[in-house]
């Protein structure tokens, strides 16, 4: 992969897929103690945390109850469906609450409706561990980890009919997943019908999420036939619409009095603009960062210079949950580049450099290292994370190793 002519990187393609990141030294001080805080609930700003109101995403909710007018679900054939906006604009929280609302509605009418959602970036190295992590997840009584991928299929759509049970299956980062592995993921999961002739297969749905439509571009035509037309698009938030969503997300997490309307404005302010352009995951960081430099100075409220200090740090980079979606053999590998640029402290190091840290990084810490460094690599260019000139030249987009190293190290002591 990293030699002669299969060599995958290029550099047009470096910056795509950057994002933003907020970072400052004292998120590393700060754990759930005793001390003073701002806080009240700090973990609703975690962006595992869906809260159960979302604010200017009721159009989207809308169209995917139209799109899952579930009368008779017996008669219900798969239908396929779209998610597509850039990163911060709701998609992934919408579905998840659109899910469960549909699943609530199916169980006042006892009818059993299963939800299994799937993150493309943790679940989906391949096909087959894809499709193990499904049925394990919707059917386990069926599942076998000596099943081929498309046993596994069968078996699940063989024990939804028999059970009666019904399934929506809502499958995360596609975008990446296509471009990272070629495998024909939206071909089977969009022709699920096809193994019970003459019935429905008891998969409902499958909502596909992705940043952009452009991964259509790797996938054959009868996969993009299959994909189907329903289409949900999530445009980027206001600057009025992020300051509802601060708003509330501020009740939810900071102490009463401990934040003002002026601060929250300027705060929405700032993520509307370019080159933010409207990302509510880069609000609510720059709300949690703000107010951890708060707690830090032993203030009793988050201000505007906490605010400003903790924009001024603000990198080009990818945002703290992709960090969090990194596998634990990603973050070991970036930590190994981290480690081989500060001890060289250039821009740059190359593969044999990165190949000796990681030796090192792993027998300081008994880890047992991958043979797949060269893929874990790719893996972390495919995700935005660093840049690759050429086997001599590679770095981390726009973000120092020293400030990356401290909130990588922090998230790690955290998993």
């Amino acid at each position: 992969m990293f030699s002669g002519p299969s060599f995958r990187f290029s550099s047009d393609e470096l910056n795509i897929g950057s994002r933003y990141l907020v970072w400052n030294s004292y998120i590393t001080k700060h754990k759930d103690s005793k001390e003073l805080t701002v806080f009240s609930d700090r973990s609703k700003l975690s962006p595992r945390y869906i809260p159960r109101v979302l604010p200017h995403r009721e159009k989207q909710i809308g169209s995917l109850s139209r799109i899952f007018d579930l009368q008779d679900v017996s008669k219900g054939y798969l239908t396929p469906v779209q998610l597509v906006g850039d990163v911060g604009t709701g998609k992934t929280c919408t579905a998840i609450r659109f899910v469960e609302q549909l699943v609530q509605r199916m169980k006042e009418k006892r009818t059993n409706l299963k939800h299994v959602y799937i993150n493309l970036k943790l679940q989906g190295g391949s096909r087959v561990v894809l499709y193990r992590y499904l049925v394990e997840k919707a059917a386990p009584e069926a599942y076998s980890g000596s099943m081929s991928a498309e046993e596994l299929i069968r078996g699940l759509i063989n024990n939804l009919l028999k059970t009666k049970t019904y399934l929506l299956i809502t499958v995360d980062e596609i975008d990446y997943f296509i471009k990272h592995t070629k495998e024909h993921l939206v071909y089977d999961l969009t022709r699920l019908n096809e193994l019970s002739p003459g019935e429905a297969c008891g998969v409902l749905g499958v909502i596909f999420i992705a940043r952009g439509k452009d991964f259509h571009s790797f996938l054959e035509r009868s996969e993009i036939s299959t994909l189907g037309r329903n289409t949900v698009d999530f445009p980027n938030y206001s600057e009025e619409q992020l300051y509802d969503i601060i708003t509330k997300r501020a009740e939810e997490s900071i102490k009463p009095g401990a934040i003002s309307e002026d601060v929250i404005r300027y705060i929405a302010d700032i993520t509307a603009k370019p080159p933010i352009m409207g990302d509510v995951r880069h609000a609510l960081d720059l709300l949690l960062y703000s107010g951890n430099l708060a707690d830090s100075q032993g203030s009793e409220q988050i201000g505007l210079e906490h605010v400003r200090r903790v924009h001024g740090e603000t990198y080009h980079l990818i945002t703290r949950e992709d960090l969090l979606n990194l596998p634990e053999r990603g973050m070991q590998v970036l930590m190994a580049l981290i480690n081989a640029l500060r001890g060289k402290g250039t821009a740059y190091v190359s593969l044999k450099e990165i190949r000796e840290a990681y030796r090192l990084l792993c027998e300081e810490h008994g880890i047992k290292p991958t043979s797949e460094l060269e893929e874990t690599l790719q893996d972390l260019k495919d995700r935005g994370v660093i840049e690759v000139a050429s086997l001599t030249r590679i770095g981390i987009i726009g973000a120092s190793a020293e400030q990356l190293g401290k909130m990588l190290e922090n998230i790690m002591r955290q998993e």
